[in-house]
């Protein structure tokens, strides 16, 4: 069976007319004269690793090269291992989000060799072969592709190419943690390719002693001690205010695990102790009044939780308290507690599943007795407030569950011994049926769906801000001291209209959101338009030229309008 494509058509327009790899790879051109390097902190350079690592050493090399149009020209001012980051960040940025079809989809093919070359510059012959792997699989399909334009998109071998494609995926994911570990370590055999230190001066590789870096009004900000140029024992930074924030505990420029970090206070805030000989790490958290907030135990080798874990109230009473025997799974029993110290649960967990016992109010009512009542669950998830009501009869769901969220009721079911029986219903936002099952000893018998306004139309709301970050990447461009808004965003709103069946596609509760940077004048009015990030392609074209027709408050820096930058978001939903 074939698999679902999920790119748009648009991205699958770039995968056809994406140009074939150019043979002699302007993108591998290297000026030695023009090399540019970076000033990096020489604390965040010790500190960091991982991806953290890879996009600290990456940000100044994309902001040099600002824009895609200067990329030739200004890149062969990179080396080679600077290259190999850089093109290879593109490869990984687009393959964890969408695989090679999102890669090649998306129009990145030319970099495919640039890419290669890189990988076996920094000794990565595995992660190069299966890079060739792919555009090998890709090449060959290009005649097939090409078809499948002509044949709006039928061919099959355009669609088994696709999956050809997708089949190497799984073991990029694998194999993606070892590549950066592996130009990471590029980098720090050889940091003088890549960068100078915040004073402009090159790392001196043969360096034992404390190093320090300053803030601008020469304040300690950093302090760690280096061994023939590798970081080992203990790093040290601070607030400007000279109290400690954080330590960090090295061993041969590898951290050990163990660390702690602090409040501007100077309390404790985050402890990590190692216990290598049982391959146990605690993770102990704080509340700023210097009372244990959460304990956390994991077994060092897999991070995984293993063993108790705890929380606390900022009064110092034990809150919850449960043994996990897995990342997710957890055994025995489960604890909590109200602030003021009275039982709030008891709960079992047997193979991994959790049997409800006693619950009680904050005001001391029982109202779950071993197993049979009413089990009530609050927790806050994604910054709201969630509340569930579910019923038992002897540790089995019986009776009725309701879920709300911010005291909305969004769901409710019915159950006899642990299976669903009788009516099921969930609701809209505004508090409208959305969907109703009936139920009969666990299979559902009948089914309605129900729209959430009888007369729905689209509602457009705009939002507009100075994209800051963009300033980094054009030239030509100052960031302003105002932050210019829309002066006719309303009566464009107004305007602006859409089908219903965009949102119909998903959920009558959808916001749909569509993200364009817009490039303004001196005069407030619209340049040019770039596509940023949309839940669909559907209406690219009607949002282009709505937003084109935007005219903003003029832009000023010292008092005089100047260009300027936004990121605009057109956000679409459903209303009577």
């Amino acid at each position: 069976m074939k698999k679902t494509l999920t790119l748009s058509i648009l991205l699958l327009l770039n995968f056809f007319g994406c140009i074939a790899q150019n043979q002699n790879d302007p993108y591998w051109e290297f000026d030695e004269a023009k090399h540019f390097r970076p000033e990096l902190n020489k604390g965040d350079f010790y500190k960091l690793s991982g991806f953290d690592f890879g996009w600290f050493v990456l940000e100044p090399m994309s902001k040099f090269v600002k824009k895609k149009e200067y990329e030739i020209e200004r890149n062969k001012s990179l080396s080679y291992g600077q290259k190999a980051l850089y093109y290879w960040w593109y490869l990984d940025a687009q393959v964890t989000n969408g695989g090679f079809d999102q890669f090649y989809g998306n129009g990145y093919g030319p970099y495919a060799s640039t890419i290669i070359k890189g990988l076996e510059h920094i000794g990565d012959t595995a992660m190069a072969a299966l890079v060739k792997k792919a555009d090998n699989i890709y090449q060959r399909s290009q005649k097939q592709m090409d078809k499948a334009q002509e044949s709006s998109l039928s061919s099959s071998d355009f669609y088994a190419g696709l999956d050809e494609l997708s089949l190497l995926d799984s073991k990029y994911y694998e194999m993606n943690d070892k590549t950066m570990s592996l130009i990471e370590a590029y980098i720090r055999k050889n940091p003088n390719e890549i960068c100078v230190d915040e004073n402009g001066k090159e790392f001196d590789l043969a360096f034992t002693g404390l190093c320090k870096t300053f803030y601008s009004d020469k304040t300690v900000q950093n302090e760690f001690p280096l061994e023939q140029g590798v970081i080992n024992g203990e790093f040290k930074s601070y607030y400007e205010n000279g109290i400690l924030k954080e330590k960090i505990d090295f061993k041969n420029g590898k951290e050990t695990g163990e660390r702690e970090e602090f409040f501007d206070t100077g309390t404790l805030k985050y402890k990590v102790v190692k216990d290598e000989s049982n391959d146990i790490v605690t993770y102990n958290y704080f509340y700023e009044n210097g009372v244990q907030n959460k304990l956390v135990t994991k077994k060092g080798s897999t991070d995984t939780r293993l063993g108790v874990t705890k929380e606390w109230y900022d009064n110092t009473q034990l809150k919850e308290q449960s043994v996990y025997v897995g990342k997710y799974t957890r055994a025995g029993k489960w604890v909590k507690f109200w602030k003021d110290g009275s039982k709030k649960l008891e709960a079992n967990f047997e193979d991994g599943k959790a049997f409800y016992q006693n619950y009680w109010t904050e005001k001391g009512e029982q109202i779950l007795i071993d197993g049979t009542g009413l089990y009530i669950n609050e927790y806050e998830w994604l910054n709201k407030m969630r509340r569930e009501e579910t019923g038992y009869k002897n540790y089995l769901k019986h009776g009725k569950s309701r879920s709300f969220t911010e005291g909305l009721l969004r769901s409710e079911e019915e159950y006899k011994d642990g299976k669903r029986h009788g009516v099921s219903r969930s609701y809209y936002k505004n508090g409208n049926l959305k969907q109703e099952s009936v139920y009969e000893n666990g299979k559902e018998i009948s089914f309605k769906y129900f729209r959430k306004f009888k007369n729905p139309k689209v509602k457009t709301n705009i939002i507009s801000r100075i994209c800051k970050g963009c300033y980094d990447f054009h030239e030509g461009y100052l960031l302003p001291d105002n932050q210019p808004l829309p002066i006719n965003g309303q009566e464009l709103t107004q305007r602006f209209k859409a089908e219903t069946s965009i949102i119909e596609a998903y959920d009558d509760d959808k916001v749909l959101s569509y993200g364009y940077y817009l490039f303004i004048d001196e005069k407030g009015n619209v340049e040019n338009i770039d596509f940023a990030v949309g839940d669909n392609m559907w209406i690219h074209e009607e949002l282009q030229s709505s937003m084109s027709e935007l005219k903003f408050e003029p832009a000023l820096k010292d008092g005089e309008p100047i260009k300027s930058i936004h990121y605009v978001r057109y956000q679409l939903r459903l209303a009577e």
